[in-house]
């Protein structure tokens, strides 16, 4: 007999269901289809947050500022933060259906002047558009730190071959 999805199989070999972790904790290890019997209640990791009983394991805490919203309340082990208005310079979309989306994207010059967040042009966001891809620019500081080691070897040889050949001069 196979255990189900949260259950394990106690010493007995009877299936047993998973322990209930209390809010703010998780299981040490997961627990079901069988395994997971001396698995215990520990308090979530940090930025992660549980607020109900239950085996299920402990959830990422929302980041406002990675949405663009200003935050009203910091993540707790049992509470996901929350999340307030747009940042300035930054606007909730309306879809379609007349929802609000979640995330606030940045004002610029081609958003409707109906939007109120967006009314005063002077704190408008630039948007930042990459020039360089991150692996060039790892190549290039590569490139350019091997020229300059370079150059230091070739001007120590120089140094070196101009110190023999004067002491060789001076001596005749």
């Amino acid at each position: 007999m196979a255990c189900q999805e949260s259950e394990y199989r106690d010493e007995h070999g009877k299936c047993t269901p998973c322990r209930k972790c209390m809010p703010g904790q998780e299981l040490s290890k997961d627990c079901g289809d069988g395994g997971g019997g001396d698995a215990q209640c520990v308090p979530c990791p940090p930025r992660k947050f549980k607020d109900s009983w239950g085996h299920h394991g402990c959830k990422t805490c929302l980041s406002c500022a990675l949405i663009n919203r200003l935050q009203k309340s910091n993540c707790t082990a049992t509470a996901d933060a929350v999340c307030g208005e747009c940042l300035p310079g930054f606007y909730r979309k309306a879809r379609l259906s007349g929802q609000l989306d979640w995330e606030c994207i940045p004002c610029t010059r081609q958003t409707p002047s109906s939007e109120p967040q967006c009314r005063s042009r002077t704190n408008l966001v630039k948007v930042a558009v990459p020039t360089v891809p991150p692996q060039d620019t790892a190549l290039l500081a590569l490139t350019s730190s091997a020229l300059v080691i370079i150059v230091l070897v070739l001007l120590a040889l120089s140094i070196i071959y101009c110190k023999r050949f004067w002491k060789s001069q001076c001596q005749r």
